[in-house]
Protein backbone atom coordinates (compact mmCIF):
# COMPACT_ATOMS: atom_id res chain seq x y z
CA UNK A 1 0.00 0.00 0.00
CA UNK A 2 2.78 2.18 0.33
CA UNK A 3 5.76 2.87 -1.62
CA UNK A 4 8.40 0.27 -2.99
CA UNK A 5 11.48 0.61 -1.46
CA UNK A 6 14.58 -0.49 -2.61
CA UNK A 7 17.19 -2.18 -1.32
CA UNK A 8 20.54 0.24 -1.31
CA UNK A 9 23.76 0.58 0.80
CA UNK A 10 23.11 4.12 0.27
CA UNK A 11 21.11 6.61 2.36
CA UNK A 12 20.52 10.27 1.07
CA UNK A 13 22.88 11.56 3.50
CA UNK A 14 25.71 9.17 2.42
CA UNK A 15 24.72 10.44 -1.51
CA UNK A 16 24.82 14.14 -0.04
CA UNK A 17 28.51 13.68 1.46
CA UNK A 18 30.32 11.18 -0.19
CA UNK A 19 28.97 10.50 -3.41
CA UNK A 20 28.43 14.49 -4.49
CA UNK A 21 31.82 15.65 -3.06
CA UNK A 22 33.62 13.16 -5.00
CA UNK A 23 31.78 13.61 -8.34
CA UNK A 24 32.54 17.78 -7.60
CA UNK A 25 36.26 17.11 -7.39
CA UNK A 26 36.40 14.93 -10.61
CA UNK A 27 34.77 17.06 -12.55
CA UNK A 28 36.73 20.08 -10.90
CA UNK A 29 40.14 17.81 -11.84
CA UNK A 30 38.82 17.41 -15.52
CA UNK A 31 37.89 21.44 -16.04
CA UNK A 32 41.72 22.35 -14.53
CA UNK A 33 43.14 19.87 -16.82
CA UNK A 34 41.49 21.63 -19.33
CA UNK A 35 42.73 25.43 -18.22
CA UNK A 36 40.21 26.49 -16.20
CA UNK A 37 40.25 28.85 -13.62
CA UNK A 38 39.02 28.19 -9.83
CA UNK A 39 36.53 30.79 -10.33
CA UNK A 40 35.17 29.41 -13.71
CA UNK A 41 35.15 25.90 -12.23
CA UNK A 42 33.36 27.32 -8.76
CA UNK A 43 30.54 28.86 -11.11
CA UNK A 44 30.06 25.88 -13.28
CA UNK A 45 29.79 23.60 -10.01
CA UNK A 46 28.03 25.87 -8.28
CA UNK A 47 30.50 26.31 -4.71
CA UNK A 48 33.38 28.55 -3.86
CA UNK A 49 36.73 29.46 -5.30
CA UNK A 50 37.78 27.75 -2.00
CA UNK A 51 35.89 25.19 -1.93
CA UNK A 52 37.32 24.26 -5.75
CA UNK A 53 40.30 24.60 -3.75
CA UNK A 54 39.68 21.74 -1.38
CA UNK A 55 38.55 19.66 -4.14
CA UNK A 56 41.73 20.28 -6.38
CA UNK A 57 44.22 19.19 -3.41
CA UNK A 58 41.93 16.35 -2.61
CA UNK A 59 40.49 17.55 1.14
CA UNK A 60 37.01 16.92 -0.32
CA UNK A 61 35.70 14.09 -2.03
CA UNK A 62 37.21 10.73 -2.84
CA UNK A 63 38.98 8.68 -5.92
CA UNK A 64 35.68 7.95 -8.26
CA UNK A 65 35.62 3.87 -9.31
CA UNK A 66 36.25 3.93 -13.35
CA UNK A 67 32.71 3.05 -14.01
CA UNK A 68 31.39 6.47 -11.86
CA UNK A 69 34.00 8.05 -14.42
CA UNK A 70 32.72 6.75 -17.64
CA UNK A 71 29.20 7.94 -16.46
CA UNK A 72 30.49 11.47 -15.76
CA UNK A 73 32.07 11.83 -18.61
CA UNK A 74 29.24 10.47 -20.81
CA UNK A 75 27.30 12.96 -19.42
CA UNK A 76 29.58 15.54 -19.71
CA UNK A 77 29.68 14.80 -23.12
CA UNK A 78 26.10 15.22 -23.75
CA UNK A 79 26.29 18.74 -22.43
CA UNK A 80 24.81 18.09 -19.09
CA UNK A 81 25.91 20.39 -16.71
CA UNK A 82 23.06 19.62 -14.08
CA UNK A 83 25.28 17.46 -11.73
CA UNK A 84 21.80 16.02 -9.67
CA UNK A 85 21.06 14.37 -12.94
CA UNK A 86 24.97 12.63 -13.44
CA UNK A 87 24.20 11.69 -9.70
CA UNK A 88 20.81 10.25 -10.29
CA UNK A 89 22.49 8.00 -13.43
CA UNK A 90 25.42 6.79 -11.14
CA UNK A 91 22.98 5.92 -8.53
CA UNK A 92 20.60 3.85 -10.79
CA UNK A 93 23.40 1.97 -11.99
CA UNK A 94 23.27 -1.65 -10.68
CA UNK A 95 26.75 -1.68 -9.53
CA UNK A 96 25.86 1.58 -7.32
CA UNK A 97 23.75 -1.10 -5.54
CA UNK A 98 26.66 -2.97 -4.57
CA UNK A 99 28.45 -0.20 -2.71
CA UNK A 100 31.15 1.99 -3.66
Amino acid sequence: MGATQTTSPWSCERVFWELLPSVRRYIAQKLRREGKTLPEIGKILGVSKSAVSQYLSGKRGEELPGWMKEIVDRKLSENCTDIMEIIYEISHDRRFQKGW
